[in-house]
């Protein structure tokens, strides 16, 4: 099945299993028509393009994104939740609970591991096949061009639908990468670093390997610090940012053939 037609099975199931992946919360995820001609022509027409394609560009060929650019993504500029560690943690849990419980409707077994692992594992602790660490995100980096001074492994500026899906560049990404190079390269276990990426225009499911992921990194160092937000003052949180090349990344029916 194509990375579209597959997307749209895991937004199906969402909807029709939210009392199985969390009563707390009621959460309804979307894949519009608009969602999918912005997957093919922002991630799947040019994924192989040496550099991204200015927004601009990107406007002309998919109608009502410049509506979008306009009237729906600026919310992202304005406070939310006050940035407080505990509710995004929580959002992301909903998230990762539906990939679980959707990989397991594909008859592919997933555990909750745990640091200095990657979050899941797939298979068993006796006979572990992969791991996997999921993010949840949903606000694009709007002021990316203008931020991310850096631009590898591009030549020309980073923008928001390319460059939004982050990783902080704390202890737990340095523990996990010293756990994934240390102790599980030599059984040759793949692991990944998976987005689930909602904006209002760009949607979908985008991977890549520890490997690569560590290898921007080393290329890029710490790419952005956050300003400080309130949700700060509760619980100190990282601030350091690297944003791996969504562009440079496979999506989820290429996912799904790795981790079976």
């Amino acid at each position: 099945m194509t990375d579209i037609g597959l997307f749209k099975e895991l937004v199906d199931f969402c909807n029709s299993n939210k009392e199985k992946i969390e009563t707390k919360f009621d959460r309804k995820v979307e894949f519009s028509d608009f969602n999918e001609v912005c997957f093919q022509e922002m991630y799947l027409n040019i994924k192989d393009e040496p550099n991204p394609i200015a927004p601009k560009i990107l406007k002309e060929r998919v109608k009502g994104l410049t509506e979008c650019y306009r009237f729906v993504i600026p919310k992202y500029l304005n406070k939310r939740n006050n940035f407080i560690k505990g509710l995004d943690i929580q959002l992301g849990q909903w998230y990762e609970k539906a990939f679980q419980f959707f990989l397991e409707s594909k008859g592919i077994i997933v555990q909750k591991k745990g640091y200095p692992f990657p979050d899941f594992i797939v298979g068993s602790d006796d006979k572990p096949k992969a791991y996997y660490e999921l993010k949840y995100i949903e606000a694009p980096f709007l002021s990316a061009n203008n931020m991310v001074k850096n631009t590898f492994p591009y030549s020309t500026s980073r923008y928001d639908y390319e460059c939004s899906l982050t990783l902080d560049t704390g202890k737990k990404l340095q523990r996990q990468r010293e756990k994934i190079e240390n102790d599980l390269s030599d059984d040759n276990i793949p692991c990944f670093y998976i987005w689930w990426f909602d904006a209002p225009h760009l949607k979908g499911i985008f991977y890549m390997n520890s490997k690569e992921v560590f290898e921007y990194w080393d290329n890029v160092g710490t790419l952005h610090v956050r300003e400080e937000r309130e949700g700060d003052k509760i619980a100190t949180q990282v601030k350091g940012k690297i944003y791996p090349p969504l562009l440079k990344m496979k999506s989820i029916s290429e996912l799904l053939k790795e981790l079976r």
